[in-house]
């Protein structure tokens, strides 16, 4: 992770060690300075995240995606029903490998994800309508949403862990309960070290 301004307040890069995907968390007061960055110009996906002012508990979330994120953030600002969110997370390739259909999968599996786990107040209308990609390009963006569910937390938006139900609660706790030896192999998800570093830019 890298604060471009030496602040947790302003503009977050993050990255994995050989994830081709980039992070930037963009507070609301700091996205005419994201403008000014090349990243603004790609294609990706974004997360517009806020306190949900019913519940204090929850954020409440709008996905979107762009050919170029920046303008669709600027578009966002000056909308009256996304007053809500005060900062975006833009997820783009550090390749420039990331095209338009692409940005559209990973929209709708990204909103799908977030709606499974029912952490947050989604405020899309509808579910977006992805787009079809060849079978090693839905591999590579299977991963891409896979190193979105890690970084996330990290940048402190916890909206894809599942919450556990009272069913696989009942499940947990009989495992726990049964006097039968039970062999159990549990296999940990890799996280990559993230370097943390604080500079002016």
């Amino acid at each position: 992770m890298f604060l471009t301004d030496g602040t947790p307040a302003g503009l977050i890069i993050a990255e994995i060690v050989n994830w081709t995907g980039k992070a930037l968390v963009v507070p609301r007061p700091a996205l005419a300075g994201f403008l000014k960055r090349e990243e603004a110009q790609s294609a990706g996906v974004y997360i517009l995240t806020g306190a949900d002012p019913d519940d204090p508990f929850r954020q409440q979330l709008y996905v979107g995606q762009s050919e170029t994120v920046g303008r669709r953030l600027v578009e966002h600002d000056s909308d009256p029903k996304k007053d809500f969110f005060d900062r975006a997370i833009v997820f783009v390739s550090k390749d420039e490998n990331l095209t338009n259909a692409h940005a559209r999968f990973l929209e709708r599996h990204l909103t799908n994800r977030i709606k499974v786990a029912g952490r947050s107040t989604p405020t899309n209308g509808n579910t977006p309508g992805g787009a079809a990609l060849p079978e090693a390009d839905v591999a590579d963006m299977e991963y891409f949403l896979d190193q979105i569910e890690i970084v996330l937390p990290v940048l402190g938006l916890d909206v894809l862990r599942p919450i556990a139900t009272a069913k696989s609660q009942a499940a947990g706790a009989a495992v726990q309960n049964s006097s039968a030896p039970t062999a159990l192999t549990v296999s940990a998800p890799f996280y990559a070290p993230m370097q943390l570093s604080a500079g002016m830019g």
